[in-house]
């Protein structure tokens, strides 16, 4: 079962080597051990809708993190102009509510000599999860592959699967849930685009942030305490969770993020 997982991530990250791991926060501290052993010493990230142990993360590796400013999560191509030999860990669906252009940043990165690290927690299943020298992802509660505990870490490079796989912690995973998982993942990206587009349609006289890009949650943005209880009353009747902004991992505004990827 172990193989037929590999397998299938393989072509979802569009990559040579699976690596399996305890959980989503130990991928990125050996993606972060491999940017030590790399010889970078600082890595770029979102300002927001990226996750909490980035900064945390290379704190303990004795990296340099670097925020870049976003609009609302997604970056500027233009902002890597300014930076050459480090890394960039970024994710691909920041807040789990706009796909970044991934093959925009991987071609910036090659031309700038930055390391591309690929948080496709939240783009996995889309073609935006293939982008990156380093792709990873968290099998955690409320992910698109929601098994409850384990990830992975993809690379088209043996040198880097080799060197991660002897740092990596001990760890059990149940592959044939985790199958089942992933073979339901279209089913499943399928459910979360037909509740979004049910979302964006009520909701269409909100100003939504990046309305217009493919993503799973709503982020809604509120003028005041009104309107703010009016987007929780329609979270509370549809039967959809939501956090409320400003939240780093969101977004830095004051909003409703409806909580689709919790579905």
């Amino acid at each position: 079962m172990k193989e037929r997982c590999a397998s299938i991530l393989k072509d979802l990250t569009s990559k040579k080597f699976i690596l399996f791991v305890k959980r989503g926060n130990t991928a990125i501290r050996l993606a972060l051990k491999l940017v030590k052993k790399l010889g970078y010493n600082k890595v770029l990230m979102q300002d927001q809708g990226g996750w909490l142990t980035y900064k945390q993360f290379c704190k303990k590796e004795k990296l340099e993190p670097v925020e870049l400013e976003t609009n609302y999560g997604i970056l500027k191509s233009k902002t890597l102009r300014d930076y050459s030999e480090c890394a960039l860990l970024m994710h691909s669906m920041p807040a789990y509510a706009a796909l970044q252009n991934m093959k925009l940043f991987e071609r910036v990165c090659k031309e700038q000599k930055i390391f591309l690290i690929n948080d496709a927690t939240g783009s996995i299943g889309t073609p935006q999860a293939g982008r990156g020298g380093i792709v990873f992802g968290s099998f955690g509660d409320d992910k698109p592959v929601n098994l409850g505990h384990g990830g992975f870490i993809a690379t088209d490079s043996y040198e880097y699967f080799e060197f991660m796989d002897k740092n990596n912690p001990e760890y059990r995973i149940d592959f044939d849930t985790l199958l089942k998982r992933l073979n339901n993942l279209k089913k499943r990206l399928d459910y979360y685009r037909l509740i979004r587009s049910k979302v964006l349609d009520d909701l269409k006289d909100y100003d939504i942030i990046h309305r217009k890009k493919k993503g799973i949650n709503v982020v809604v943005k509120y003028y005041s305490e009104r309107e703010r209880e009016r987007l929780i009353n329609y979270c509370n009747n549809e039967k959809l969770e939501y956090t409320l902004c400003p939240r780093a991992i969101r977004v830095k505004e004051r909003a409703v993020c409806i909580e689709i990827k919790r579905k």
